[in-house]
């Protein structure tokens, strides 16, 4: 080997390393849309602890029919009663051809006492014009029933 390919060996060697580090680093930092599907989540919750069913409907995706969400609602209302305060717990991404899903997980508190584990999925599709909606939400607490 000669003396200029082992000073470029010293240097190549270092440089291969940074940029697998900065690939490795730029990966762990999140995706960008993580706040847009946690917001929707929250805001969820935020009506649903106005009592405003009608802002809360508005979050969920057409995936089921505005009439089996607003079954869903008033059966956490009527098994659960009202949000009184709500704890994010984690969050997980799962990327798709099509968008992405933001799975949520939330531990609720009711007025009547109760409290629930809560998970909400949202997708943000990847169409300039689409907003992020609830496309699933399952709870999780004594006492409660899934309609579907």
């Amino acid at each position: 080997m000669k003396p200029s390919n082992l000073k470029m060996g010293k240097v190549w060697l270092p440089l291969q390393g940074l940029i697998l580090l900065c690939l490795f680093l730029s990966a762990c930092v999140g995706s960008p849309g993580a706040p847009a599907g946690r917001q929707v989540a929250e805001n969820y919750f935020k009506a649903m602890e106005q009592k405003d069913e009608k802002t809360a409907l508005s979050y969920f995706s057409d995936n089921h029919s505005p009439q089996d969400w607003k079954s869903h609602l008033d059966n956490i209302t009527k098994s659960l009663g009202t949000v009184k305060s709500v704890h994010f717990i984690d969050e997980e991404l799962s990327t798709v051809y099509s968008g992405r899903f933001y799975i949520l997980d939330y531990e609720v508190k009711y007025d009547t006492g109760k409290q629930a584990g809560e998970t909400i999925t949202v997708f943000d599709s990847v169409k300039d014009d689409d907003t992020p909606l609830i496309v699933a939400h399952k709870i999780t607490a004594k006492g409660f029933h899934r309609l579907f």
